[in-house]
């Protein structure tokens, strides 16, 4: 039997998805999949800020739809696309993590070396407000659009340099076009960056049994603490908030910031640990990074 994966059709989105159909199938013979193009809201509209459209899961919620009518039986998400509370019925697995961090993309060189007043295309307040706090003297405006219609922009002139994540080019063989894989120190990923998720329902028993098999328990882990980090702050793609769970060789390594995409004041917070402490620790970490945005003054939203 040959399993329906729901996907947006876009083409890094289609790609992964292929990418991950492929690990399945390796991993586990019986769980063959044919991809299904669904398009989501955020798709549909190439034109707004994601950080003006109203609701959350503007890449998630068609596809969850079509999950729950029983037109899919799984959806691929990137993770950094996901809401912290996902559909009733419905739980994730995680695949192996792809580079998280943030690319830039210029051939003016790297982040260091764009001249002064140098243009950037990014919507995103979450790299605004931490390329703001190292650069306050470039200028961000939005850029929507696929990653190639993103990249023929940039050629085209309409900005100096363009910040886009290394897990997406990487995964559509473009890593060379990378001018510099950006420090988290300096930029922190979006909750989740570089992971594919897989969402099957709940009553699916043997095919969750399957997945989470397939999957890979490392990035499970990680994932959950960049997440629960999330949920406590209350962000998503629509704020200035970040984080970064990585393995080390005593344990995990969780990093998180919040900050203002409108002046790029940034608070930030990191604490070490044993993996089973992660999510406790991302929930003190949480409480943290709020009453230090608190003290800073720092708008969030």
């Amino acid at each position: 039997m040959t399993l329906k994966a729901g996907t947006r059709g876009s083409l890094l989105a289609w790609t992964q998805a292929g990418w991950a159909v492929g690990t399945l199938a390796e991993r586990d013979p019986e769980l063959a999949c044919e991809r299904v193009r669904i398009d989501t809201r955020g798709d549909l509209d190439q034109h707004t800020p994601l950080a003006t459209l109203p609701g959350t899961g503007l890449f998630v919620k068609e596809l969850e739809a079509a999950l729950l009518r029983g037109e899919i039986d799984l959806a691929i998400h990137s993770l950094k696309d996901v809401p912290f509370e996902v559909a009733p019925g419905c739980r994730l697995f995680f695949l192996s993590r792809e580079d998280p961090r943030d690319a830039l993309v210029s051939e003016r060189g790297g982040l260091d070396d764009l001249p002064t007043g140098a243009r950037v295309g990014t919507g995103s307040p979450r790299r605004i407000a931490q390329l703001r706090a190292r650069r306050p003297d470039l200028v961000f405006s939005d850029l929507r659009g696929n990653l190639d219609t993103r990249l023929r922009r940039l050629r085209e002139g309409s900005h100096d340099a363009i910040v886009l994540a290394c897990a997406g080019l990487s995964r559509l063989g473009w890593a060379d076009r990378i001018t510099e894989r950006i420090d988290p120190d300096v930029c922190l990923p979006a909750f989740g960056q570089g992971i594919l998720a897989l969402e099957c329902r709940e009553d699916s028993v043997d095919l969750a049994d399957r997945l989470r098999v397939a999957c890979d328990a490392m990035t499970e882990t990680v994932a959950l603490a960049e997440r629960e980090l999330m949920r406590a702050l209350g962000g998503g793609c629509k704020t200035a908030m970040a984080a970064l769970a990585e393995p080390t060789g005593a344990g995990i390594l969780l990093r998180g910031m919040v900050g203002d995409h409108r002046t790029g004041a940034v608070v930030r917070s990191r604490w070490e640990g044993a993996t089973g402490d992660s999510v406790a620790a991302a929930r003190e970490m949480a409480a943290e990074l709020l009453s230090l945005a608190r003290e800073e003054g720092i708008r969030l939203g």
